[in-house]
């Protein structure tokens, strides 16, 4: 929806840190699926493709993008990002599903951004993505989601004893050690943004502590989220400035 990609594409290098991480993983399986063409193992393929696009994509990166798509002003960096790795990534699938699924594929092909009129998803070269995070980012991920992976049952107890229903009514706040709070301090946004919650607080301590509270604040009526900002713009008084600059931007548009 409203991408263009010759005009809205953003380029690998920009890319959040989230979507980098989207297509590094996607390119990782784009060499195991293409390996196991090369061997045959069309059972491989099926299998890798269909548990990646069920966890990675759904459960995972589709989770958490849904916000800029739907929350984000249409021309935000965020959301532009995301919906170039979305449209690479529906581009490859379709290549990589069409020896198998043939006709499918070649529907699903015509309906992609930027694609042209009569164009078929079997006359195309395939151009393999070739992406790789640095190696100090693939580091951070394998730490934030190990991170998450723990706050994640911390919400779930949290939820569990009705302190919180969904996780946007959440503030964490994690403890840890000086030096690694602040390392995870300079990448707040996008950790708070992998735990799909509304607050995110870090203190000093000798240890890891997780402790969930409900946020602060109150409700944003258009995106969900718990900000202490919402009711401060007079002709939005039920969301927040996020959200106020995005309808904003929008009459700017119209």
């Amino acid at each position: 929806y409203d991408f263009e990609p010759e005009k809205n594409a953003v380029p690998h290098d920009q890319l959040t840190p989230l979507d980098r991480w989207m297509l590094d993983a996607w390119s990782r399986l784009e060499q195991e699926v293409y390996d196991a063409f090369g061997r045959f193992e069309f059972h491989i393929v099926y299998q890798k493709v269909s548990q990646f696009t069920a966890v990675e994509i759904s459960s995972v990166y589709h989770d958490l993008v849904k916000d800029r798509l739907y929350s984000n002003a249409a021309e935000s960096h965020a959301r532009r990002s995301t919906q170039t790795v979305l449209h690479h990534m529906v581009r490859q699938l379709c290549q990589t599903l069409s020896p198998m699924l043939v006709f499918t594929s070649d529907e699903a092909w015509e309906f992609i951004p930027g694609v042209k009129d009569g164009d078929s998803v079997h006359l195309q070269e395939w151009e393999p993505s070739n992406f790789r995070l640095s190696e100090q980012e693939h580091a951070d991920w394998v730490r934030w989601m190990a991170l998450r992976d723990q706050v994640l049952a911390k919400l779930e107890d949290a939820r569990r004893e009705k302190v919180i229903g969904k996780s946007l009514e959440a503030k964490v706040t994690i403890q840890l050690p000086f030096d690694e709070v602040n390392r995870l301090k300079n990448n707040h946004t996008v950790i708070r943004e992998i735990l799909n919650i509304s607050q995110l607080e870090w203190i000093e301590g000798e240890s890891l502590e997780i402790h969930v509270t409900k946020a602060e604040g109150s409700k944003c009526k258009r995106c969900w989220h718990w900000e202490l900002d919402v009711g401060n713009h007079e002709e939005h008084p039920e969301i927040c400035k996020r959200c106020v600059d995005a309808v904003e931007s929008q009459k700017v548009t119209d």
